[in-house]
């Protein structure tokens, strides 16, 4: 109803007005949530394969969190780019060819075919169109450490979602830390994934629980670097701090539709802060949570 008629828009502030009249004042923003969309939707008039989603979204999400809020024009050449990801994506799908992520890193022969593609699509396209392959080939090589691995669904979020905060810290130069983040990532996965086929309890469901749980997967980890050959950091603690800011969030369950565009914005508008900014944070964070409440109560 956000970006609705004007009787759906209407009815969403009538359901905020009976929300704040049970909850109290609390802010929701929704005019700064229409503005998020109207910029989205752009990107949103494409429907490539699910797997190229994931990747494009993932480059374009690391590119902005690289820029300042002033970095308006910059920011329009990320989104553009995306964007003709996407339609090339989408193209491929809708002619029955093979997705862009499964070719991009395969064989010659496969490369190739994907090449041919891109060259028959921009026949068909009245201006000159980049979508960037060598960017994507990069960014998935940094991402392929990671992909080796295959915890639990839930601590694959949990870790996925730690580095996503983690890499937003980080300006373009910061090369060694980026490595450092990646491959403390990649060494929780390989935890996971040693918990996961042992057929012991996820990470997730023990880091904040009762002191036995907590105790129980200090032992596994312990058990786990006696078959490591390379000493070992999978930083549970820092993962432990990441769920309590993350707890705020989880008490509402708001609709699924809802629950992503509001993760959304507020990794969009937390990428734009430094790793020092704790009140900053703390209102971005008070404010999805606020937006998960309204949405839950809907």
């Amino acid at each position: 109803r956000l970006t609705g008629t004007d009787q759906q828009q209407q009815s969403l502030q009538e359901d905020f007005r009976k929300f704040t009249e049970a909850e109290g004042k609390v802010v929701v923003s929704l005019d700064r949530l229409r503005q998020y969309l109207g910029a989205e939707s752009q990107l949103k008039q494409h429907n490539p394969y699910p797997d190229d989603a994931l990747m494009i979204d993932g480059l374009a999400n690391e590119e902005l969190s690289k820029l300042g809020p002033d970095s308006t024009s910059k920011r329009k050449v990320v989104q553009n780019m995306a964007i003709n990801q996407r339609r090339f994506s989408n193209w491929l799908q809708k002619n029955g060819r093979g997705s862009i992520s499964s070719r991009l890193t395969g064989s010659d022969e496969q490369q190739r075919s994907l090449k041919d593609d891109f060259r028959e699509f921009t026949t068909n396209v009245e201006v000159k169109i980049s979508v960037g392959f060598n960017r994507l080939r990069q960014y998935l090589g940094a991402e392929s450490q990671l992909k080796q691995h295959h915890p639990y669904p839930d601590d694959t979020r949990m870790i996925d979602s730690f580095t996503k905060e983690e890499l937003s810290k980080l300006g373009p130069e910061s090369t060694s830390k980026r490595k450092g983040v990646l491959n403390l990532a990649s060494n929780q996965r390989r935890f996971g994934n040693w918990l996961r086929k042992n057929g012991r309890g996820s990470i997730s469901s023990r880091l904040t629980g009762s002191d036995e749980q907590q105790r129980s997967l200090k032992d596994d980890f312990r058990e786990f670097t006696i078959n490591v050959e390379v000493k070992i950091n999978v930083s549970l603690d820092r993962l432990r701090q990441y769920l309590g800011a993350e707890s705020q969030l989880k008490q509402h369950h708001p609709y699924p539709d809802d629950a992503l565009m509001i993760d959304a914005l507020a990794n969009e508008e937390l990428s734009k802060l430094g790793s020092d900014s704790t009140s900053q944070r703390r209102v971005v964070w008070r404010l999805a949570s606020n937006q998960r409440k309204f949405s839950n109560w809907l």
